[in-house]
């Protein structure tokens, strides 16, 4: 899948309180994971290979809601939708005429969704160190423990304690940068917003159990 990468980028952010010394990077972080309930907005995402040559550039729209339930929506250049349910990940791939099914916990089992779900202690799993402020942004770095992590690096930019963009860094040495725009926190969603239906004529295919 063409953008399957980026929920492991995405969900670093639902995660339950810090326990670090906090400045102003960390004190947005803290402040936005505990008062996120659902969150909505768009986003840009731009991927860069090794040598920081952008090879991807995607955009959409997304809607979070705690637990466990998330609709990530690319629509430009092509149509791919990734939904969870809270017990279900669901990706549609619009080109191929292809719905996968997988269960939720299955399908994140090494990804940090998994904090979530159990309410592991973000510091548990990461380094957290402040970067400072960047043209108006607050920054934090977040470096996993485990060296065999597929992740080597994330930042999490911040403004006015609103999560404004995330920076993942692969142990390629690719990058894949989100930037989120028209952010609205916790706005009301319904509860059907993250049911997933396949579209009539479409091929599914249910990973095992």
């Amino acid at each position: 899948m063409r953008f399957l990468n980026f929920y492991s980028l995405l969900l670093t952010l639902m995660i339950f309180p810090l326990s670090v010394h906090a400045g102003q990077g960390l004190d947005g972080l803290d402040s936005f994971l505990k008062n996120m309930k659902t969150l909505q907005g768009q986003f840009v995402q731009t991927q860069f290979n090794a040598d920081r040559r952008e090879t991807q550039r995607a955009s959409g729209t997304l809607e979070l809601s705690r637990p466990g339930k998330f609709r990530w929506v690319y629509t430009q250049p092509y149509h791919q939708e990734l939904v969870a349910d809270g017990e279900s990940l669901w990706i549609y791939d619009q080109d191929l005429e292809q719905v996968t099914q997988k269960p939720l916990l299955q399908a994140t089992a090494q990804a940090p969704i998994m904090l979530l779900l159990e309410k592991k202690s973000l510091d548990k799993d990461y380094l957290l160190t402040e970067l400072g402020n960047d043209q108006g942004l607050d920054w934090v770095g977040l470096k996993p423990r485990k060296d065999e992590a597929d992740v080597r690096e994330v930042k999490l930019a911040f403004e006015k304690k609103m999560l404004s963009r995330m920076q993942l860094t692969d142990a390629f040495g690719q990058i894949t940068l989100i930037e989120f725009k028209d952010m609205k926190l916790n706005p009301a969603l319904a509860d059907n917003g993250f049911v997933f239906v396949p579209p009539a004529g479409v091929d599914v295919v249910r990973a095992a159990q």
